[in-house]
């Protein structure tokens, strides 16, 4: 089977490395010849699938579903309109996506559909994060303490979008979960929980989580709430931070492929969602699962910069190139990285599985301190949420 993955960055990293664990071939598409996810794919093609049609659709005429990784609108409009013309399956529900990828008419959707989830300001109060409303990411995310930081917030974050969300602060456990469903009929599949840099960039995901047995339950019944409402056909990532009350709060969803996520539950549980997203849109149906927890899995982001390894979100693998899959990458299962030993300077993802979190914990660290004798590096250092 071949899948033609459009867009090379986060997303399309995903995507690509799940499409071949499953099987299949992956023809990748980006404007940019220096995506990521270009060396992990079959083939790679660097144009602007906009401008140049008769290439476009010489590409889609010889593939089996098309798997959009991108979140421009335009772009997505057009391989919907082309997956209809041209007969072949198109795997995102795009007008799910359109609510999910605006977080004020997500924010509608929560309060209409009566979702838990953080107030928003001024009824708030402080500490407050400002996010762009329309953009995914850490991109223009910044938490405010006082007036002053909420002013100097919102100036930064309007930059980046000129519509911008403040909502109240939630210091607890992060949660993911993305939900499969068909015409409605939600599958939930596994949890993991997050781990944030200083910049609010997903650092770490990890997998089984650490909550409660009601916790865990009421987080899946929203999230099929949620995929109900939206009537959706295809995947849907919720995400929800966990207050004092032990209450999952909806702090966004995004319905489509998201990055790391995926791949933590296909290592913990077998599941591959691509797979899964082959079934709905080519096969047809919901396939029948029960998702469960095999093993302990952290997917950990490095960067090595000079004298220095850190611990680092996933924005920094989004803008490099030379990667490669790598087993035993200093005694991890596996890495996604373009670090080596003729190249001392470099990125690395770190998927650790183990039969518990402490033990994969331990291989990580254990993993950092071989890397750093080998790259003669001095200096580690992590970082998490902080000040605005």
């Amino acid at each position: 089977m071949m899948i033609c993955v459009v867009g090379g960055r986060l997303q399309g990293t995903e995507a690509t490395y799940l499409s071949k664990k499953a099987g299949y071939d992956v023809i990748l598409i980006d404007r940019d010849s220096n995506v990521p996810a270009a060396p992990l794919a079959d083939e790679f093609y660097a144009f602007d699938l906009l401008k140049d049609m008769n290439s476009t659709k010489k590409i889609l005429k010889s593939v089996d579903a098309i798997l959009p990784a991108t979140e421009n609108y335009k772009t997505l409009n057009l391989l919907e309109r082309l997956s209809l013309q041209m007969g072949i399956p198109y795997m995102q529900d795009n007008s799910a996506f359109w609510l999910s990828s605006d977080k004020s008419k997500s924010r509608e959707f929560f309060e209409s559909s009566d979702i838990p989830h953080p107030s928003t300001w001024p009824d708030s109060g402080f500490p407050v994060i400002v996010k762009p409303a329309r953009k995914s990411g850490s991109l223009g995310v910044y938490r405010a303490n006082n007036i002053e930081q909420l002013k100097d917030a919102l100036k930064r974050s309007s930059l980046i979008d000129d519509q911008v969300v403040i909502q109240k602060f939630i210091d607890g456990p992060a949660l993911s979960l993305e939900v499969l469903a068909f015409k409605g009929y939600p599958l939930p599949l596994q949890i993991t929980q997050l781990k944030f840099d200083e910049t609010y960039s997903c650092k770490c995901a990890f997998a089984p989580d650490q909550l409660s047995d009601d916790v865990r339950k009421s987080f899946v019944e929203v999230s099929k709430k949620m995929a109900r409402g939206l009537n959706l056909t295809g995947l849907m990532d919720a995400q929800a931070i966990v207050d004092s009350n032990d209450i999952p709060l909806m702090i966004e969803i995004n319905a489509r492929l998201p990055s790391q996520t995926p791949t933590v539950v296909y290592h913990s549980s077998g599941v591959n969602m691509v797979s899964l997203l082959v079934s709905i849109f080519i096969d047809n149906k919901l396939p029948h699962l029960v998702v469960k927890p095999k093993t302990a899995v952290i997917y950990q982001h490095i960067q090595v910069v000079g004298d220095s390894v850190t611990i680092v979100g996933e924005h920094i693998m989004g803008e490099v190139k030379d990667l490669r899959i790598e087993k035993n990458f200093f005694g991890v299962d596996e890495a996604i990285t373009n670090l080596d030993s003729d190249k001392p300077e470099g990125v690395a993802t770190l998927i650790i599985k183990d039969s518990s979190l402490e033990g994969a914990e331990r291989r990580l660290m254990q993993a950092i301190e071989e890397l750093m004798a080998e790259f003669h590096l001095t200096k580690f250092s992590d970082s998490s949420p902080g000040g605005a």
